[in-house]
């Protein structure tokens, strides 16, 4: 009789295991490295001298990206894009120690962050002597997250070239918006419609949220020893609801401001939406000036800091008629009596359809039927209220320009308009992610190219050019930093 050996060959599930085991050890530890490479890299972005107008990853996305997406139906897309950018937020937080707390690798897999400084004409701003400061004045206008998903994403840089952005429009109550479809796109002429009919989780979940990601530190109140962060304006608008009006509508308003505005770098009133079934409600002189006394009041019973964050009117694009002058010009001499708003947001989106459409995109629009319209047919008329706003106000109010922009050189339209900074929506739609870091070269080569030494001295020369060229009795403006 002999005895069984207890020591064997091994099974081969048992050395393919530890195989697999010893592999994905060494691909985690390659990739902490490449990770750690990579987050010693000096942010840097492109010699606006020598790089071409359209990046790389802008082409690809234009030509390979953006016909499979313009086959998909507009918000499926967009609610797709939201997810994927979640994702990532995930993954970049997972870096950011102030989100995880310190570990012991973090002088390997988590180094001070580094960043050079772009060659060319500086394009940061600082508006409200110095309060609010952008590295650049790129950013996201509202209607993109509506509630405030990607705040971290935005807050910590992760998309090169982006400045800033704008969250909402929120409400006081949930909304779930207009039935659908509600939101399309007219491919022809780079056009978004939308009746979204401000659908939203609603100012107090949002405010819960935004509690949660204060942790980050923000663009007022930052960390110590972090890294600065990019500023974020919450929107505000009513609820979608034709049973709020009047004095409750202004109460549903403040309601919104006391619950958001302690997370907020800067806040915006939402007065000229046109994708409500009451319409727009705020666009005249005596609901405005009633609407702007409450939020005097409730900011001054809510906000402990001072100074508070700055306050923000976003206006409709009227007619360039005299009769759209003359309604601009009654809304922003109220917005400036009343002592609470700061600047402008010039503009939403057009109810109307009276803008440069081609034959097959005005046929598509009539199919559409009803909602706001966005995009490069917006551009020029969008231009000229910034135009009329900023000759309004004197250059004495920061304006944030927002209706067509695709390029750098739509941008630097905007701010040779009057504007201190410039907000995207559709064209990322049709131009990628990669707009911005295409719009930071391509923003300093054309300052460059004026004799301008900062963005800030080409904001509004285009009307102190038309004054000049008007003669000695047109009102004077002040251009320059704010």
């Amino acid at each position: 009789w002999r005895r069984p050996r207890l020591h064997g060959p091994r099974p081969h599930c048992v050395v393919d295991m530890r195989r697999a085991v010893l592999k994905g050890s060494a691909a985690c530890g390659a990739t902490a490295a490449g990770v750690a490479y990579y987050q010693r890299l000096p942010r840097t972005y492109g010699d606006h001298r020598t790089e071409w107008s359209e990046s790389v990853p802008s082409r690809f996305y234009r030509n390979w990206l953006a016909p499979v997406i313009m086959k998909t139906d507009a918000e499926t897309a967009h609610v797709t894009t939201l997810a994927a950018a979640q994702v990532l937020q995930a993954l970049w937080l997972l870096a950011e120690p102030s989100w995880t707390g310190s570990t012991p690798l973090d002088w390997l897999l988590r180094p001070a962050a580094s960043a050079s400084t772009p060659p060319g004409p500086s394009i940061r701003q600082e508006l409200f002597g110095g309060r609010l400061c952008f590295e650049t004045p790129f950013g996201i206008a509202a209607g993109f997250d509506k509630n405030a998903d990607l705040v971290p994403l935005y807050r910590l840089g992760t998309l090169p070239g982006l400045g800033f952005c704008e969250v909402g429009s929120v409400s006081a109550l949930p909304s779930d918006g207009n039935p659908k479809p509600r939101c399309f796109r007219i491919v022809e002429d780079e056009v978004v419609v939308n009746r979204m009919g401000l659908n939203n989780i609603g100012s107090l979940a949002i405010a819960e949220k935004l509690k949660g990601f204060e942790v980050l530190g923000t663009a007022t109140k930052p960390l110590p020893e972090a890294p600065p962060r990019a500023p974020i304006g919450i929107n505000i608008t009513k609820t979608h609801s034709p049973l709020i009006m009047g004095d409750e509508a202004v109460e549903d308003f403040a309601t919104s401001f006391t619950r958001l505005v302690p997370y907020a770098d800067y806040m915006v009133l939402n007065i000229s939406c046109p994708n409500t079934a009451e319409g727009k409600t705020f666009e005249d002189r005596e609901t405005l000036q009633g609407l702007l006394a409450r939020i005097a009041e409730a900011r001054g019973k809510v906000v402990s800091s001072s100074p508070p964050p700055p306050i923000f009117v976003k206006l409709s694009p009227p007619m360039d008629n005299e009769q759209g002058r003359a309604q601009l010009k009654e809304l922003v001499e109220v917005a400036r009596a009343s002592g609470t708003v700061d600047g402008f947001v010039v503009s939403n989106t057009a109810g109307d359809r009276d803008m440069p459409l081609s034959k097959e995109g005005r046929e598509e629009s009539d199919k559409i039927g009803r909602g706001g319209l966005s995009g490069r047919p917006l551009r020029a008329r969008s231009t000229a209220s910034i135009k009329e706003v900023y000759r309004l106000t004197g250059g004495e109010m920061p304006i944030i320009g927002v209706g067509g922009v695709d390029s750098p050189e739509a941008a630097y339209e905007k701010i040779r308009a009057g504007a201190s900074l410039v907000q995207v929506y559709t064209g990322l739609v049709y131009r990628g992610p990669f707009l911005f870091s295409d719009m930071h070269t391509g923003l300093r080569r054309l300052l460059e190219r004026d004799g301008f030494k900062s963005v800030s001295e080409a904001v509004g020369v285009d009307v102190a050019l038309a004054r000049e060229a008007a003669g000695p009795r047109a009102p004077p403006v002040r251009s320059g930093t704010r």
